[in-house]
């Protein structure tokens, strides 16, 4: 659930560098999986940087929460736990909308980036890094037609 946020801040240097290839990745079309238990994403968590920041993805309440955003997003995914998918804009799209209704954030009450993201999904996740709504996706380059013809 964090890439609907993802602005390009995170825990570490490293955690961003981590974050911003794999979001780069999903809008190239690389394949992504729900999993239980720790992803790429915290992967990219040096042991040292688990314990500057407080945040460590083997943690059983840090697995909780992951569990949580799971149930909450599998339904809205075209593929199931385990099975590698592609995410498009639209259904980037998707999953926004629920997460600004909060129908998908049960994992978010005790995430310490909570208040962060809502702020996000009030400026219409502005900014983003992943099919950013103020930039279009490539390939849907908004596109001047008049009388059926490109100007």
């Amino acid at each position: 659930m964090c890439i609907l946020t993802y602005r390009g801040y995170g825990y570490t240097p490293a955690f961003v560098e981590n974050m911003s290839s794999i979001v780069a990745g999903i809008e190239r079309g690389r394949p992504v999986r729900l999993v239980d238990g720790p992803d790429d994403i915290c992967n990219g968590l040096t042991p040292a940087d688990r314990l500057d920041c407080n945040h460590d993805c083997g943690k059983a309440e840090t697995r909780d929460i992951d569990a949580l955003a799971v149930a909450a997003v599998k339904e809205l995914l075209p593929a199931d736990v385990g099975q590698a998918m592609t995410l498009d804009a639209a259904t980037i799209s998707t999953l926004r909308r629920h997460f600004a209704t909060h129908s998908i954030r049960d994992a978010c009450r005790r995430c310490s980036w909570a208040e962060f993201c809502t702020t996000i999904a009030a400026e219409d996740f502005r900014d983003t890094k992943l099919f950013s709504p103020s930039v279009p996706s490539p390939g849907r380059e908004k596109r001047l037609v008049r009388n059926g013809h490109d100007i």
